[in-house]
């Protein structure tokens, strides 16, 4: 039996009191509040970062801009990116 998964959207990482931490302390927390996903736009995060210590999989938003509007038009290949991913995946959009 599938199941779907569950979204929880954590926000920005201000909102949820990580700010002004290391990318590999930031990255532990999120592995250890146990997300399925990590939607990144900095490209360069994943030269930056050994992705396989961690057990969530990886989006990463390739854009001139992180404006909401300059990404709407990559809604749905998200959508289907986070139904599709798997632990330890790094997928590039677009």
């Amino acid at each position: 039996m599938v199941t779907k998964p569950t979204l929880m959207i954590l926000g920005q990482f201000p909102q949820i009191g990580l700010n002004g931490y290391t990318d590999t302390i930031l990255l532990n927390e999120l592995d250890n509040r146990n997300i399925d996903v990590f939607i990144a736009i900095d490209g360069n995060i994943e030269y930056q970062q050994q992705f396989k210590d961690w057990s969530f999989g990886i989006i990463i938003i390739r854009s001139f801009s992180n404006r909401f509007m300059d990404l709407m038009h990559l809604k749905k290949e998200l959508q289907s990116c986070i139904r599709s991913i798997k632990s330890f995946q790094i997928i590039h959009i677009p």
